[in-house]
């Protein structure tokens, strides 16, 4: 809301409404004060920035002709008639700590210059708005607002340079992820106006990429940094079975999101339409995200993508991602390594080629190690049996662990013996990492047993 020169009223005069007039004269409006009495620090603020002042109780008058009222007094009873009487009158209000008694809301501010962002919890928990704001802070650059009107200056030019909103906005997306932002830091516009001809002279069809995200484990707070700002660049999303709502919600609002999962008895070909389908939105000039469950080069043919981007020469980057036995092994309180029990980690797929394991069973038998097995629960029995065949002891402890990381991880403790038998029913369900090792014992004590 724009304040200018707007009238607005203060009731009370405590250490809480200081922080509001502040606000106010901050954004430029006409502000009075009401109150029967001033804390030293209201007075003097008031004092140096002429703030109208009338040291008295207030009355229902007092609230005609604002267009903003703040109740500020810290009595209920004073707050409340102050809403009511705004209220009758059509005038916006804001009762302190009382959302009930609100029709507007302070919220907390990042101010950087043209660039403002504003956190508002709806008046549940002004202290939680208030930490949200520091975090944003502490990563949102100080130079921001500079660059902002930098961009708004040079608006007209690339609205008549590029006809279309998609062109105009590649053209931004690649001019901001180059060095146009360090250019303006340092001061140096000159080079910043030389870097944006340059990009503007680029001819040819549009030059797409390709990002091989790792999704993580599941909780979509477990994505890297790195991953988020691809997401929120991408013009179009392939995405696995394995990867949540919650995580897909962190994509750019206007992405196209494609399911590309690939589920056991689907035909060989599946991932030679997927390498196809990468190279030909890459080759419309679209940035394409290509988002996977965990590490896109744990298990998850990564490699075959890349090899098929390579050959069709496509751009592409590789942004890993906390593949599934880490984190499962992490929130399950299970190290993978340990200086008296593991001094390896095997990483294996269960899955089976022509109804075959294609495992070196004697090295994965051996002590002093951790195997985490991936998609390998419909085949554990054989697998532990195999174990257990080449020397493994039947009381190994493992761990069947279950929607790793989400809310609904659930863990099934027992040994390779028990897990051998196929006749015992295991009470979780795929998709799941099996743990064999030492490490089993430091567990938590949480989840299905």
């Amino acid at each position: 809301m724009d304040l200018t020169d707007r009238s607005c009223l203060v009731v009370g005069a405590g250490p809480v409404a200081l922080r509001k007039i502040e606000l106010l004269v901050a954004a430029g409006a006409r502000v009075s004060v009401v109150a029967p009495a001033m804390h030293p620090d209201t007075a003097a603020f008031c004092a140096e920035r002429a703030v109208r002042v009338e040291r008295r109780r207030v009355q229902d008058s007092d609230c005609d002709g604002h267009l903003l009222v703040v109740a500020a007094t810290g009595i209920a009873e004073v707050n409340e008639s102050v809403s009511r009487a705004c209220q009758a009158r059509n005038t916006l209000v804001n009762c302190v700590d009382s959302p009930g008694l609100s029709n507007a809301l302070f919220p907390a501010l990042v101010d950087r210059g043209s660039v403002t962002v504003a956190v508002s919890t709806g008046g549940a928990s002004p202290t939680l708005a208030r930490r949200l704001r520091e975090r944003i802070e502490a990563t949102l650059p100080a130079g921001v607002g500079t660059l902002a009107d930098y961009l708004s200056g040079k608006r007209s030019q690339i609205r008549a340079a590029l006809g279309s909103v998609a062109e105009r906005q590649r053209f931004w997306d690649r001019v901001l992820d180059g060095r146009l932002p360090d250019l303006l830091a340092r001061g140096d516009a000159a080079a910043a106006d030389a870097l944006l001809s340059e990009e503007l002279a680029r001819t040819g069809p549009p030059v797409g990429m390709v990002s091989l995200v790792g999704a993580g484990p599941g909780d979509a707070d477990l994505l890297t940094l790195k991953a988020l700002h691809c997401l929120q660049r991408a013009d179009v999303v392939l995405y696995d079975n394995l990867v949540g709502a919650d995580i897909l919600n962190r994509c750019r609002r206007d992405a196209r999101k494609i399911h590309v999962g690939k589920r056991r008895a689907f035909p060989g070909t599946r991932q030679q339409v997927i390498n196809e389908m990468l190279v030909k939105e890459a080759r419309s000039g679209h940035r394409v995200v290509r988002l996977k469950g965990g590490d896109p080069f744990i298990f998850g043919r990564g490699g075959e993508e890349t090899e098929a981007l390579t050959e069709a020469e496509i751009p592409f980057e590789v942004v890993p991602g906390i593949t599934a036995a880490l984190g499962c092994a992490a929130y399950a309180g299970i190290p993978l390594t340990h200086r008296d029990l593991a001094h390896s980690v095997r990483f294996v797929t269960g899955h089976r080629t022509g109804g075959e394991f294609n495992l070196d069973w004697p090295e994965l038998a051996a002590p002093s190690q951790t195997l985490a097995i991936y998609m390998g629960l419909e085949a554990l029995p054989a697998l532990c049996t195999q174990l257990i065949a080449h020397g493994a002891p039947p009381e190994t402890p493992a761990a069947v662990v279950a929607r790793a990381t989400l809310p609904e991880q659930k863990m099934h403790l027992a040994t390779i013996g028990e897990l051998a038998d196929p006749t015992r029913e295991i009470p979780v369900s795929a998709p799941a990492i099996t743990i064999v090792g030492e490490v089993v014992g430091h567990a938590r004590s949480s989840g299905t047993q």
